[in-house]
């Protein structure tokens, strides 16, 4: 059985790909709180109204050929993680990775997004902190 965040991000997924503006709106009014967020390293999108602006943007693009899942949508009890590709006509492909929390009322309340693919540690001396592997 689906769990309320992953209902919540499944819909917000499939509102980033919804060209009907209002079945877009009511897509997002039903998974993304009124003040939630989307924050980037670049910049901070506020409200659902202002996201759905995004969105309008994204589908304009006329390069743009769709925006396709690259995993599952790994939910805990209020946050979730998963990863995506914009992909467009021009050969270009653009990766994320978003993590964020869902609030009390099952809405999106906070989207952390991170284009382009994480790159890999060269040894292991790159790792610090608690999350060191020991070897």
């Amino acid at each position: 059985m689906e769990s309320m965040v992953e209902a919540a991000v499944k819909t917000y997924i499939d509102a980033a790909s919804e060209r009907d503006p209002e079945k877009r709106a009511a897509m997002l009014e039903a998974c993304f709180a009124a003040d939630g967020r989307v924050v980037s390293r670049s910049r901070e999108i506020r409200g659902r109204a202002a996201v759905a602006d995004e969105i309008a943007k994204l589908l304009a693009d006329p390069l743009l050929v769709r925006v396709r899942m690259l995993s599952v949508i790994d939910a805990g009890n209020t946050t979730f993680r998963f990863r995506s590709v914009v992909e467009r006509s021009n050969g270009e492909n653009i990766e994320f990775f978003d993590a964020g929390e869902v609030d009390a009322t099952g809405r999106i309340s906070l989207v952390l997004t991170f284009a382009g693919p994480l790159r890999e540690a060269a040894d292991r001396s790159d790792l610090t902190g608690p999350w060191a592997a020991s070897g």
